[in-house]
């Protein structure tokens, strides 16, 4: 293996973690247009990384705000928030988990452009 998940201080983790999350934003919007939606990329700092539409056999717009996690992370207050927001309005917010088995496989495999070395 050449690759690392663990950085040898914060600046170096920081860069990996960085890595990691485009590497599963670009996981995830691949499998939303192979079910044919169309992606959005939002800004840096937003309440989700990016929003999936599609239009339904009946005309309908369905749109997803989705926020990918990979391994353990978890949802930031603020996500947690408009995640609540979303379902009380009958909004789908989807939340796209990575593991760190698939991860691994993806980045030992070069699969998607899985390349932390």
């Amino acid at each position: 293996m050449n690759f690392k998940l663990h950085g040898s201080n914060s600046t170096e983790q920081m860069g990996i973690n960085r890595k990691v999350g485009m590497l599963g934003e670009k996981i995830a919007k691949g499998d939303y247009r192979k079910n044919g939606y169309h992606t959005l990329d939002t800004r840096p700092g937003s309440f989700f990384d990016f929003a999936a539409m599609r239009f339904l056999i009946n005309g309908q717009l369905d749109i997803v705000f989705v926020e990918v996690k990979v391994g353990n992370s978890q949802l930031s207050k603020r996500q947690t928030r408009f995640s609540r927001w979303c379902r009380r309005s009958g909004q789908r917010f989807d939340v796209y988990r990575i593991t760190m088995k698939h991860l691994n496989y993806l980045i030992e495999n070069k699969i998607g452009g899985a390349d932390l070395a």
